[in-house]
């Protein structure tokens, strides 16, 4: 009697990309240039792949493409099964040790422009062979679909999926020009500061700042100005005289030590603000991304950049 063989399912990673990218862009117009290929081609492979598991993936009108039930669940599945592809092969790739090829990082503007200073020029002076890639954005990149191998973070990490290292703090102190001053009133206390108009980095009609003094706390909401998504632009704004800000330490020290910016009332500052590295999980990290981290460990104080008031 032969033993009975139970059916192996196997199922074509292309076709599942194919597919994973439309159900992205609900749109197999935008998945086919996305994916470098006509629109004909994604459409037959959906074709196929419903075929094949015997249910319909998508519902589709004249205007409106959307997922159906299983195709939800599916959508979730290969995602995963996609990711974790794209790691193995990574990981085996990853096996060797020469120091070479892209390294893709993200991070804040701000801290963006710090590692520029203090990290990645002795990385490239160390290691010819492998260039860099800087995305500044304030953004929580997701790794995997934006091809990144690591992002600094200022602010707690939310994705379980990735290694998480912590560096350091950083905080934001209050500050305004030495012209803007001129034109007010001294501010001696917290209550003061109500009365002035403040720039914002983010689009909010009013902005609330948290504020610490020793054991003290106090939250302050002002008037929103000028508001923009750039730090240095807004830091321009600021030193040609237009109100008053809370900004990172690191963004302001320098125009506060230089006498483009004063500090107001120094004894009063945000919570310190977590600064971490991420980096996707696997068997083996490419030794470009080892080296680097290296390096990041080693200058672990430069991640300390809190303003402490003596």
């Amino acid at each position: 009697m032969k033993p009975i063989v139970a059916k192996k399912e196997t199922m074509n990673l292309k076709a599942l990309r194919f597919f994973v990218t439309t159900a992205d862009t609900l749109s197999f117009t935008q998945a086919g240039k996305i994916l470098n290929t006509p629109k004909s081609n994604v459409s037959k492979s959906i074709h196929s792949l419903e075929k094949e598991l015997g249910v319909k993936l998508f519902e589709r009108s004249s205007r409106v493409v959307r997922l159906t039930e299983s195709g939800a669940l599916l959508y979730q599945r290969a995602t995963n099964l996609l990711n974790d592809a794209t790691s193995m092969v990574n990981d085996i790739k990853s096996l060797q040790t020469e120091v070479s090829g892209e390294l893709r990082i993200s991070a804040p503007p701000s801290l963006g422009r710090y590692i520029s200073k203090e990290i990645i020029p002795e990385f490239l002076s160390r290691f010819e062979n492998v260039r860099v890639s800087l995305k500044l954005t304030y953004d929580y990149d997701d790794l995997v679909k934006d091809d990144l191998d690591i992002a600094f973070r200022m602010g707690k990490n939310n994705d379980e999926n990735l290694i998480e290292k912590p560096l350091g703090f950083a905080n934001r102190v209050i500050v305004a020009s030495p012209q803007y001053l001129k034109k007010h009133a001294p501010i001696t206390s917290l209550s003061e500061l109500t009365s002035h108009k403040c720039l914002q980095v983010f689009d909010h009609v009013t902005t609330s700042w948290q504020l610490k003094n020793g054991e003290q706390q106090q939250l302050l909401s002002l008037a929103v100005l000028f508001k923009c998504d750039d730090m240095d632009a807004l830091r321009q704004t600021l030193v040609s005289g237009i109100g008053i800000a809370h900004l990172p330490w690191l963004v302001v020290r320098d125009d506060i030590a230089a006498g483009r910016l004063c500090h107001i009332l120094p004894q009063w500052s945000s919570h310190g603000l977590p600064i971490s590295v991420v980096y996707r999980t696997g068997v083996n990290k490419p030794a470009k991304l080892a080296q680097f981290l290296a390096l990041v460990y080693a200058k672990q104080a430069h991640f300390n950049i809190a303003y402490a008031p003596d």
